[in-house]
């Protein structure tokens, strides 16, 4: 099962985690009125299933000077093959640091593992290649309904415990 990234969101909104606010739009004559209940600054984010949207240049900044412009530009994109039909607006965040964490299918194992690193999401492939090291792995029996807690510990190492620690 995949998500797009505003599906994730809600999920996690309703699990009570934290993320930035954002609206979801379908035309480039949205974007304004989103920006508007969103925040002064706001990212606009294409959502198509597909990795690598950034350097595709389907995650772009805007302010209230440039939103129309700049979601007619994504609107008109196409982002590896797939035509641009929604657009996230979010809140733009002073990051200070990326993590990577997902949960996805080893097709060799059979089972689901979490993958985890505290060097962000960018170029995960390239990192799992080139510094394996930097990219924690834990199998999940597909027996449990819930990850234990040992296994995210474990997992998850020396992240940061709370947000005011990175």
């Amino acid at each position: 099962m995949k998500f797009r990234e505003h599906e994730a969101k809600q999920i996690f909104r309703e699990a009570g985690i934290p993320v930035p606010n954002s609206e979801l739009i379908s035309r480039a004559g949205e974007a304004a009125a989103a920006q508007a209940r969103v925040a002064d600054r706001v990212v606009l984010k294409a959502q198509v299933d597909v990795g690598g949207r950034g350097k595709a240049g389907g995650i772009l900044p805007a302010t209230g000077e440039n939103i129309a412009e700049v979601a007619k530009e994504l609107f008109g994109k196409t982002i590896k093959g797939l035509p641009v039909e929604q657009v996230l607006v979010e809140e733009a965040l002073d990051i200070r640091h990326e993590y990577y964490l997902s949960i996805t299918i080893d097709r060799t194992a059979k089972m689901p593992v979490i993958l985890f690193s505290e060097e962000g999401g960018m170029e995960i492939e390239t990192l799992a290649k080139e510094k394996p090291e930097a990219l924690h792995r834990a199998f999940i029996d597909p027996c449990f309904t819930n990850v234990p807690d040992f296994i995210m510990r474990n997992i998850l190492g020396s992240a940061p415990k709370s947000i005011d620690q990175v």
